[in-house]
């Protein structure tokens, strides 16, 4: 997970010959020095070109390069000459010794947005002959697709971003536009924030704390990921029990019947679920439906298996028969009388409770209310009087009762305590009262559907008395046919039941799948090994910050947050109270732990460490001595650190020439022109 930067090749063609520059990089520290306005900044922005990186600044596609690679450039004569055509080429090396040379147009007829790959050094070498292959960026896919150059470059630095989540959608890669800013920063944006400025329009939630993860290679966020997954898949499920189960009630309904002893939410006891059942109303009774059908096929099989007999022999039956279902409808219809003065004396009890919720609800946000302004004034109203409104002060009077039999008032606190538990009591008695309200709806409904069943049998028996009495019963046919038609109608409800029941089995069992593989999660938000990489940058940011001249408070009050990943103090993350020179001083110690930690623990980190002007606000000569001092140790682990600055050139070489570090010095004009 190596990246290495080998050299770096720009050129521009004008109407005067070519002109360029080859900056080459050694292992350890190298130090870019230029003067202010010469090129340097051409530099470091056309290495982030040159690998397609330039929407880690911006989500504009502009070309991140000054004027001189893409219009005029100047020379040490102080002459202005046009650029016809320009690019950029770097050579990178990843950890596994293979050598790459991206070649990207800046000014020219082909489209910026293709980048070409030699495999293999083109620059260092003048190989020729070398594989060719062409990729794209910035447009969608880039970072997903194979022939995107982020995708390619993912896999050559044996990197594999994360899925991550966003704001508009359920995931997507971490693109590396997020990543590269925790070990390059550049001199216009990158020194505004800690631990780095990550583009945050990509739309990626807490894209700050993904990116640190990512590059600490921190089991955190996959354990939260897990967590969240799992937190989904058991809210699907949920979603989808109580979808099968209401359409399951409703279809029950539609039929006459309810559902007993159903979880209305997944449960992982299959007893629980093997105890629901489906119960029919049979007039002012609830029958179960097992019970009710094995009633009707018993009264079906009776009916088939008897001879179908004559008017004349069923005259007395049905007369008495006739008699039995008058005084079964009398008695529905008092029920249902009954039952609908009971629903309206319900629903009159229903609205009021209703009222008396809402009631206690404005009395709860009002006390709020009071409370919050005794909050905001600091106490200064901390009791309250019966001839004074809480509110406004403004005196009270009351004529009705005494003043005196007011004087012990309840506290606010209490007072709102209070009106919680009564309106938590009310909605209960509402929610029981709504239930019941339903229960009578279905009777009434189950009432009203076997008055429609007695009244035809009171018309086809009226009918069989005025009928031959030599033609066949058409009342013991009517009721056979009846009876057959309730069995297929109560059996075709169990189907169904039934097959809700299979569905809702394969969701318990997902249900309990989801429930033991939460429980084995790590109750810990960290792993060991992650607390032991925080407690490394800690150490390694005190130390840092204590050798730069941190000075706003004792570096070893810091530490690193474990929620935010940034530099914080006492639980408290640093803001407004440092200095904007030890905001500098942290930015280094960060950045540079971070690259420490690599060595000490496993990490994404690529061993690459890019500062831009990294002596920003004025820090002291000697904070930034240490920092080169610091940085050059980076040679020593096999790693890589570049600094570009236009610092005083004879106090930069004092330091440089104590210390193991590569310099690369350009005394004009970075661009010149090449014979």
């Amino acid at each position: 997970m190596t990246l290495h930067f080998r050299q770096l090749r720009l050129r521009a063609v004008t109407g005067e010959g070519t002109y360029g520059a080859d900056v080459p990089f050694a292992d350890g520290l190298t130090v870019l020095w230029a003067d202010n306005t010469k090129g340097k900044s051409t530099c470091m922005q056309g290495m982030l070109y040159a690998l397609g990186l330039e929407k880690m600044l911006s989500p504009r596609r502009e070309i991140p390069l000054p004027h001189a690679m893409t219009s005029y450039l100047e020379t040490d004569d102080n002459r202005r000459i046009t650029v016809l055509e320009s690019g950029v080429s770097l050579e990178i090396e990843n950890g596994a010794g293979q050598v790459i040379t991206v070649h990207r147009s800046v000014k020219a007829a082909t489209d910026p947005r293709l980048i070409t790959v030699d495999f293999g050094p083109a620059l260092s070498d003048s190989t020729t002959g070398l594989r060719r292959q062409n990729f794209f960026v910035l447009d969608g896919g880039a970072a997903q697709r194979e022939d995107g150059f982020h995708h390619f470059l993912e896999g050559f630095l044996d990197w594999k971003l994360p899925q991550v989540r966003r704001y508009d959608s359920p995931e997507t890669k971490l693109y590396v536009e997020t990543v590269f800013p925790l070990f390059w920063v550049e001199q216009k944006f990158g020194w505004s924030a800690i631990p780095a400025a990550i583009p945050t329009y990509m739309r990626i939630r807490e894209v700050h704390k993904r990116a640190v993860e990512f590059i600490m290679d921190l089991d955190v966020y996959r354990l939260e990921l897990q967590r969240e997954r799992l937190t989904e898949a058991l809210s699907d499920n949920a979603k989808a029990w109580t979808t099968i189960r209401d359409d399951l009630a409703s279809f029950v309904m539609r039929s006459g019947g309810r559902l007993t002893a159903l979880s209305e939410r997944p449960v992982a006891n299959e007893e629980a679920l093997a105890g629901g059942f489906v119960e029919i109303a049979e007039g002012a009774e609830w029958v179960p439906l097992i019970q009710l059908a094995s009633r009707y096929r018993a009264v079906a099989a009776n009916l088939a298996a008897s001879a179908i007999p004559a008017v004349e022999e069923q005259a007395e039956k049905v007369a008495d028969r006739l008699e039995q279902i008058t005084a079964r409808v009398d008695f529905l219809n008092s029920q249902r009388i009954a039952l609908h003065a009971h629903r309206q004396l319900k629903a009159a009890d229903i609205q009021s409770l209703q009222r008396r919720v809402d009631a206690l609800g404005d009395d709860l946000q009002k006390n709020l209310d009071v409370q919050k302004l005794q909050r905001y004034a600091g106490g200064a109203v901390t009791t309250l009087t019966p001839d004074r409104c809480p509110t406004c002060e403004q005196a009270l009077v009351d004529t009705l009762l005494s003043q005196e039999a007011l004087s012990a008032v309840m506290p606010i606190a209490d007072n709102i305590e209070y009106i919680r538990s009564q309106k938590k009591m009310f909605e209960g008695i509402l929610e029981r009262e709504v239930a019941a309200d339903e229960d009578g709806a279905q009777n009434l409904s189950g009432i009203s559907r076997e008055l429609l069943d007695l009244y035809a049998q009171m018309r086809t028996l009226r009918s069989e008395l005025v009928a031959p009495g030599s033609n066949p019963s058409a009342a013991v046919i009517e009721e056979r046919i009846r009876a057959e038609a309730r069995v297929r109608e109560l059996e075709a409800i169990q189907i169904v039941f039934e097959d809700a029941v299979q569905r809702l089995d394969g969701l318990q069992a997902e249900y309990a799948r989801l429930l033991v593989e939460q429980s084995k999660m790590p109750k810990d938000k960290l792993s060991k090994e992650d607390r032991r990489k925080f407690d490394t940058l800690t150490n390694l940011l005190q130390s840092q910050t204590a050798e730069f001249g941190f000075s706003t408070f004792s570096p070893s009050e810091l530490s690193v947050s474990e929620d935010s990943y940034r530099p914080e103090k006492e639980g408290y993350e640093i803001g407004f109270e440092t200095s904007a020179s030890d905001a500098i001083r942290l930015k280094w110690a960060y950045q540079l732990s971070l690259l420490e930690l690599a060595k000490g623990h496993r990490t994404n980190h690529p061993d690459l460490l890019i500062f831009d002007e990294p002596r920003q606000q004025s820090s002291s000569k000697v904070s930034f001595e240490n920092l080169l001092k610091r940085a050059s140790k980076s040679k020593g682990r096999g790693q890589q650190v570049i600094f570009s600055t236009s610092e005083d050139l004879e106090a930069l070489r004092r330091v440089t020439s104590a210390i193991d570090c590569s310099e690369v010095i350009f005394p004009g004009y970075i661009l010149q022109r090449i014979s």
